[in-house]
């Protein structure tokens, strides 16, 4: 009953304001070829209210992919423009406010959201940490400070060069399970385990996608475990940003074969890393599609550049069942421009 007064009451306010407006000034309207402070602030509006629509066409465009990452930034831009709308008595800036309010309202809550389970396997506890560490970080104390604080049974990590490979060398002591992949671009992986470990692969780029492609398929890591009797799969990984044609294109195939590769698998999955995709990208439409997974929860929390206007969540974590995220923390500042995922990982009791 409640969920339909507040669908309603948009319908029931949204013309009344629209209507109650008084008619604005002639001479300042906004088609209007004289210049106004007003008209030019609602003009350096509509860029950032575009960009929300220009999102929807990501799957076609890599350029337009990039503007669905900014959601939250696109919400409050319609909230300002609905609120200079008002003071300004702009009838076309108010309804392509409210339009993009809605469009980005509808995305968020069309998301998948996390589900919960009513119980869960007692003897089954794992923390997994995955931090992209940024290659050109020269603070790795920090880096290996959190880490050892983090009480990980599992840690992947990302963008590790042999420089890395070399700081991180005293996680070996506390996780000797262990596949370190040092490359001199951005690339690099490494994973650690302190729980014992049936299998750690690396899964290169041609192994995940089957076809020729443009761009750059990175690797991932698939590790195989089993805790308090339960086998699972971790997979880490860290595609390309879909910077350019090439690389969009690279991205979306590589999630593509990773959504089929756990759709094949005979055991609960959790996939993390460094996506270089939203929620409302392409790329994450294309790890959901054929699969169960479910997303961890606060995965609208960005990872990315946190603290400034472009901070936007592109590090994720999804399961699938009985795998469940209890919860998805984002870990402090060690010099990255991302910041950690801590993620508890349980299994669901029941059938």
């Amino acid at each position: 009953m409640e969920g339909s007064v507040r669908r309603a009451a948009p319908d029931i306010l949204f013309p009344y304001l629209i209507m109650s407006l008084p008619p604005p000034d002639s001479s300042t309207t906004f088609t209007s070829l004289k210049v106004s402070w007003r008209g030019l602030g609602a003009a350096a509006l509509v860029p950032g209210l575009a960009g929300s629509w220009l999102g929807l066409l990501g799957p076609w465009h890599w350029f337009f992919d990039l503007c669905t990452h900014f959601r939250w930034q696109a919400f409050v831009v319609g909230g300002l423009a609905l609120l200079c709308a008002l003071v300004w008595r702009r009838r076309m800036l108010m309804g392509a406010a409210l339009l993009t309010l809605a469009l980005n309202i509808w995305l968020f809550t069309s998301t998948p959201a996390p589900a919960r389970p009513t119980a869960v396997d007692p003897g089954f506890k794992v923390r997994v940490v995955s931090l992209n560490v940024l290659t050109s970080n020269q603070d790795h104390a920090a880096v290996l400070s959190f880490l050892q604080q983090s009480d990980a049974d599992v840690i992947f990590l990302m963008e590790t060069d042999r420089t890395w490979k070399a700081a991180l060398e005293p996680l070996l002591k506390t996780h000797s399970h262990h596949l370190i992949q040092p490359r001199d671009d951005n690339f690099g992986l490494a994973c650690f385990s302190r729980l014992p470990v049936e299998q750690m692969t690396l899964l290169s780029g041609e192994t995940l996608v089957q076809e020729p492609t443009p761009g750059h398929i990175s690797g991932s890591i698939e590790v195989q475990l089993t805790v308090a009797g339960k086998a699972w799969t971790f997979l880490g990984v860290h595609p390309v940003p879909p910077m350019g044609a090439d690389y969009h294109q690279a991205r979306n195939l590589q999630l593509q074969a990773l959504a089929q590769r756990i759709a094949r698998a005979n055991r609960p999955v959790l996939i993390a890393g460094d996506l270089n995709a939203t929620p409302w990208s392409s790329g994450y439409r294309a790890l959901l599609q054929g699969t169960t997974l479910q997303a961890a929860p606060d995965s609208w929390k960005p990872s990315w550049k946190t603290g400034t206007l472009l901070g936007i969540p592109i590090d994720q974590a999804l399961t699938t069942p009985p795998l469940a995220l209890l919860s998805r923390t984002i870990g402090p500042e060690v010099g990255s421009d991302h910041r950690a995922q801590i993620l508890e990982l349980a299994w669901a009791a029941g059938p």
